[in-house]
Parts: structure tokens; sequence; C-alpha cells
């Protein structure tokens, strides 16, 4: 005989009354959050995205005129190579491919080793995922120290070799390079959890099948573990490339966008920033946002395609 239980029966009558109320005063702060700060401040942004300065009138009330001027722009910049749009563009790019190409998939094998409890894995645990607890400003303070002038690593060039380190900040070839190592160095702790959490779902009796079939570990990884997480796996690649164009480093707090540093991200903020420019980098966003579109659902669809569909 099937029960007909339900948990609100067991809940007073007044409670069970008041519930539709208290459901909706509990939603009502984050939505208007997200209705305030998210939706009307993008709407805001796509409206500034067509508009540009037209003059002044005899009061001194700026004139606006709309259309693609900010567009425009943008694509002059571009082919021109001026302010530093082609050079950010090219370094968002090589933070992306960073971040795909390496810092997932050292993630995701680390993970697995700290998911198969290797001596220290606890330390190591908290060591990849410390970063992520404390603040941009104090890494990257340890890291400007370290690889400074006087720091431990020019104190050990020094005395290697008799010469100092070259001023890894304030280097045009090697300012981007730099901070993309800070990049790998903070770049864990995140996606390692989520990895970690995902594969210890994984039964106990499909690694101990495997280990009596004398799998490798390589292909454990690979063949049993891999698709198994794949739903976790498949989605931190899916917002990787979401971030696309958004990909970046600290470049404000390491070298503030100077020596070929600069990112889409820090262009558009230097731009609001210093000099007071809304509408510009507003095409800028809105333009980067239509092309990322369909390759974020591209991928998807591929990383959908590509599911082993696996139930467990």
């Amino acid at each position: 005989m099937k029960s007909s239980f339900k948990i609100k029966d067991r809940m007073p009558k007044t409670f069970r009354k008041g519930m539709p109320g208290f459901i909706i005063c509990m939603l009502a702060v984050p939505v208007a959050w997200f209705i305030v700060f998210y939706v009307v401040v993008n709407f805001n942004s796509i409206i500034l995205a067509f508009r540009s300065l037209d003059g002044v009138s005899s009061t001194g009330a700026p004139i606006y005129k709309w259309g693609f001027d900010n567009f425009a722009k943008f694509f002059e910049a571009f082919a021109l190579d001026t302010d530093d749009v082609q050079l950010s563009l090219w370094n968002t790019l090589k933070y992306f491919a960073l971040n795909v190409l390496c810092i997932l998939p050292l993630t995701f094998f680390f993970a697995y080793f700290m998911y198969k409890k290797i001596w220290g894995h606890k330390f190591f645990r908290v060591l990849f995922y410390m970063p992520s607890i404390l603040s941009a400003v104090t890494m990257t303070t340890l890291y400007k120290n370290i690889l400074g002038g006087y720091g431990p690593v020019d104190e050990f060039w020094k005395w290697l070799t008799g010469n100092p380190i070259p001023a890894f900040f304030t280097s045009y070839e090697l300012g981007t390079p730099i901070i993309m190592i800070y990049q790998v160095w903070v770049g864990f702790g995140v996606n390692m959890i989520l990895y970690q959490g995902a594969m210890g779902r994984i039964p106990e009796e499909v690694i101990e099948a495997g280990k009596l079939d004398g799998i490798s570990w390589w292909r454990e990884l690979f063949q049993v573990v891999t698709p198994m997480v794949w739903g976790t796996l498949s989605t931190t690649l899916i917002l990787a490339f979401t971030g696309l164009f958004n990909s970046s480093g600290p470049i404000l707090l390491l070298t503030n966008g100077a020596f070929h540093t600069s990112t889409i991200n820090f262009f558009i903020f230097n731009q609001v920033y210093r000099y007071s420019e809304y509408a510009y980098p507003a095409a800028i966003g809105l333009f980067f946002t239509v092309v990322s579109m369909p390759i974020v659902f591209g991928f998807r669809a591929l990383m959908n395609k590509l599911d082993p569909k696996v139930e467990y």
C-alpha cells in the first residue's frame, strides 16, 4: 500500500498557512538583487553601447546621438592596433588557453591523486586550496617579493650566476608570462574541490573491480574515473568557455596594465577608471558577448555529444 504521508502534514496549521508568504519573503531579496544589479545594469550597458557624444548644447548639457559609432571605433582601433586593443585580445586568449590546456588538466590530474589518498594528501589539499582563501592582494604582494629584487629567487640567482635576476614585472617580454605563472600557482583551488567531490561519489566496487582486472592507474583515471565524473568535468570546461573573453590575471595588482600586459578585461576597466568612458567599453563588452555566445553553445553541444552517459 502506497503511503500518502508528506512532510508538510507534520507541520502546524499556522505554519502551513504562512509558508507561502515566508517563501516569498525569502526569495524577494535575491530576486530584487538580481533584477537591480544584473538585469538593469546589463540593460543599461546595452543602451550605452549605441550612444555616443555629439557635442554640447548652449546650456552646457551633452548632446548624444544613437548609432554604431562605438563599434566602428573599436573595429578601427583593432585594425590599426591602437589603444592596445589587439594586444589585449591576444593576451586574453593566452590566459584562456592557459586555463583550458594547462590549469584544468593539471587540477583534474592532481585531484585524482588526492582522491587516491597518496602520502601527504591532506597537506597537499590544503596547500593547493590555500591561495583561494587568501586575498589577491596578499598573494600578489608575496609573489612580487619572491621574484623581485633582493627576494629569495634574486639571491639564489646572484649566488648561481653572479648577476641579478631580470626585472620580471617591468619587462615587455616577461610581463605576461610571469603573470601566467602566477595564475598556474593560484589556479587549483575551487575546481580541485569539485573534482575530488565528484570522484568521492564513485562506488568503491567499481574501483575494486578495476584492481581485480589489473588495470594501471593511467587506465583507471581515463577509462573509469573520467567517464564517471564527466558531468562535473564538462561543466567546468563549459564555464571556462563562458569566460573566453573574460580570461585574465591580476593585471592591476602586478603591472597596472603596463609593459604589454593588458587584457580585454583590464582594457575595459581602464577605459572607465582612467578615462571615464562608458559607451565605448560597453560596445566592446557587447561585441565579445555576442561573439562568445555561439562558441559557448557549440562547445556545450560538443560536450553533451561526448557524454558517456554513465549512471551510478
